[in-house]
């Protein structure tokens, strides 16, 4: 992504970010193409009771966007080769799923914060207000409060539409709320979530280690 570009997407999480923290201060995988399941009947990172186990074929290796330095980022292709992207050498696996319909995959940063992908079933050529009220219907059937959204942002080659969400988590000893920044793409043919779950307030202490990924990002 060009410098603009760049500025751009720094931009409008940081304005998301304010809003979050306004908010606090006073995901969803699908079922038949155009409509999709309710976020209620998914096992997204933020529901740990049911933790799914790495497999192989979660990631394929993609050179062209392999950075190396002192901040090393790999090219992965994920989701049965449908994005790519370049991510830090230093994230893992946390959870995946490669099940045809039910494609997602979760890294965890050693900075404390989480980068998931969902797959989604909305068909690519329908309208933005059509997806997003989709999406819209499964954040709140799970629970999500919705602090900001649909504010346009843009990866590689994809264009989407930023939320910030907050949520009540069940913990090992009693629920809290978190606060996720969630962007619906919709590339050529596919449709995906990218959900980002971090502590504190804002994304500005992460901004710099997700900025590469997100400048990288293609949903094909």
């Amino acid at each position: 992504m060009n410098p603009p570009g760049k500025a751009l997407y720094l931009g409008r999480v940081n304005a998301l970010a304010r809003a979050a923290v306004i908010a606090v201060a006073g995901f969803s995988l699908a079922g038949c193409k155009g409509k999709a399941n309710t976020a209620a009947d998914n096992r997204t990172f933020y529901q740990n009771d049911d933790q799914v186990a790495k497999g192989p074929g979660a990631e394929r290796p993609y050179p062209p966007l392999d950075r190396k330095g002192p901040d090393e980022y790999v090219g992965v292709a994920v989701l049965d080769g449908s994005v790519r992207l370049s991510r830090p050498a230093g994230w893992t696996i946390r959870r995946v799923s490669t099940a045809a319909d039910h494609r997602f995959i979760e890294y965890a940063s050693p900075h404390e914060f989480l980068f998931a992908i969902y797959e989604r079933k909305d068909d690519a050529g329908d309208d933005w207000s059509e997806i997003l009220g989709r999406y819209e219907e499964d954040a709140k059937a799970s629970g999500a409060e919705l602090v900001g959204g649909r504010v346009p942002v843009a990866t590689r080659n994809t264009q989407g539409r930023e939320y910030v969400m907050k949520r009540t988590v069940k913990g090992q000893k009693a629920p809290y709320t978190n606060v996720s920044h969630e962007v619906v793409l919709r590339g050529g043919k596919h449709v995906d979530l990218v959900e980002i779950v971090h502590q504190g307030e804002t994304l500005e202490p992460v901004t710099t280690e997700l900025l590469r990924v997100m400048e990288t990002l293609e949903v094909l």
